[in-house]
């Protein structure tokens, strides 16, 4: 059986018809970027899935970072395409036993036995081929393929309940008999100290002086900022310069929002942005010169060094799993989506020591009540539901014991770890790369300095 992937990514310059203008009979066309295009196996276009996809393109889903949600749907889809195929039936031609059977087939287990999806894996492409088939009875116009009576698969309709500031509410779902039990969730710990030190002194055992400077902003922007890849590589030059030209002791740097596309303000210490400066002016005005020129300069932070465009999200992964190699860390443990599970537990913690905050339940309670604690975490985080933060309520409150810190104070103990954790690594990599002596002590100088400045600005708030 053949098994490769049944979609590709449109590129980034592709244009799709949207509407007619009448009055002048001209097509108006809409910036489709990153839109998948569905196959059968026999590599043809699968017309109805293309369709579909389509409908949530017309929706306005995420497309970025490789097709972003609509390209999740795609993969969720593909089973039920390939399953199809296989079996030489179109999709108005599925039964109930047939869809049953469809289910049961994606429980593929490897020889020794494990399974190779998950069963909650299982569940969410049961589910996604429901929204699919119903949109088949739309696009076919018919109204008896699927649904809860007389229909050729039979579903059910079920809910589940969940708290916001109007009450408690109910979000439903579709449910097929042949579904598996869903199963618990297993929530991540965040990215540990330990394994953080390790992927910074493999990050400066780079021989690649440019590779190094980045590899540094990139591990310190993770840290600091609790970014999601897609919204790290989205780093501008003129927001960091933005952020230091204000006084303020932790300055606000401007961040894209992934989910929704928005930009939120984080705040991070003055440190942090004069070492995205530093490689700034180090490497990336020489690479975008040698490159693409500074007059075709698109003002990402973070670029390949051999072409000087924007470094794409993906190559963030790969760096992480390379320094991970290089660390002996199993990939699991220091992916980047971990660091962010630790910048938004410590920023929880912040959030309960400052609103004293004493359980689990006074802390959702309020989230639910208290917009100004809502939207500060939105802020901070990236999230647009405060549901989604429950696991690190659990973390967070796991930290909290004997924490009584003010937020300024908060901010001054990070500002000090990162004085002397940078202090260590200058050294280390001085020692490593022979560095010349009084190029490190200018460095050491300018830390000292800058964690002076912080310090007095804290202060002063």
């Amino acid at each position: 059986m053949n098994n490769k992937q049944l979609l590709k990514i449109m590129p980034e310059s592709t244009q799709l018809p949207y509407y007619v203008d009448t009055a002048s009979g001209r097509v108006i066309t809409r910036e489709a970027s990153n839109l998948p295009f569905v196959y059968w196996p026999n590599g043809l276009p699968c017309v109805e899935a293309n369709a579909y996809m389509l409908k949530l393109w017309s929706k306005h889903l995420s497309r970025r970072t490789r097709g972003g949600t609509i390209a999740e749907y795609a993969k969720n889809i593909s089973p039920i395409i390939r399953f199809c195929f296989n079996n030489k039936i179109n999709f108005t031609e599925l039964t109930d036993n047939r869809f049953t059977q469809f289910i049961n087939s994606l429980n593929i287990r490897t020889t020794a036995g494990d399974s190779i999806r998950t069963t909650n894996s299982i569940l969410t492409i049961g589910r996604r081929t429901i929204a699919f088939l119903s949109f088949i009875e739309e696009y076919h116009f018919i109204d008896n393929l699927i649904g809860s009576q007389g229909c050729s698969i039979v579903i059910e309709s079920k809910s589940f309940s969940f708290y916001t500031k109007s009450g408690q509410n109910k979000k439903l779902y579709w449910h097929h008999s042949s579904f598996p039990q869903p199963s618990p969730i297993k929530s991540k710990s965040p990215v540990s100290i330990d394994v953080v030190k390790k992927l910074k002194l493999s990050a400066l055992k780079t021989s690649d002086k440019h590779l190094r400077l980045r590899r540094k902003v990139m591990l310190f922007a993770y840290e600091i900022t609790g970014g999601r890849r897609v919204e790290i590589v989205h780093l501008k030059v003129k927001d960091i310069i933005e952020a230091l030209n204000t006084n303020d002791s932790s300055p606000l740097l401007s961040m894209f929002t992934a989910k929704k596309g928005k930009i939120r303000k984080v705040p991070v210490p003055r440190g942090f942005l004069q070492d995205c400066m530093f490689y700034v002016d180090m490497s990336r005005k020489r690479i975008i010169r040698n490159t693409i020129g500074l007059k075709n300069d698109h003002g990402y932070l973070l670029i390949n060094h051999r072409t000087g465009k924007p470094l794409k999200a993906e190559t963030l992964t790969g760096e992480m799993n390379r320094l991970c190699q290089i660390s002996n860390v199993d990939t699991s443990l220091g992916h980047g989506h971990l660091f962010r599970h630790g910048f938004i537990t410590r920023i929880m913690v912040d959030l309960i020591s400052r609103h004293n905050i004493n359980n689990k339940d006074e802390f959702r309670r309020a989230l639910i009540n208290s917009e100004a604690l809502k939207l500060e975490l939105q802020q901070y985080t990236g999230h647009s539901n405060s549901t989604s933060l429950d696991t690190y309520i659990d973390l967070a409150f796991n930290e909290i014991t004997n924490y009584k810190e003010t937020m300024s104070t908060v901010m001054v103990i990070r500002s000090t770890e990162l004085m002397f954790e940078k202090l260590i690594l200058e050294t280390e990599e001085a020692a490593l790369h022979n560095t010349i002596t009084s190029d490190v002590i200018d460095k050491m100088q300018t830390i000292i300095h800058q964690f002076r400045e912080s310090v007095l600005m804290n202060n002063e708030d």
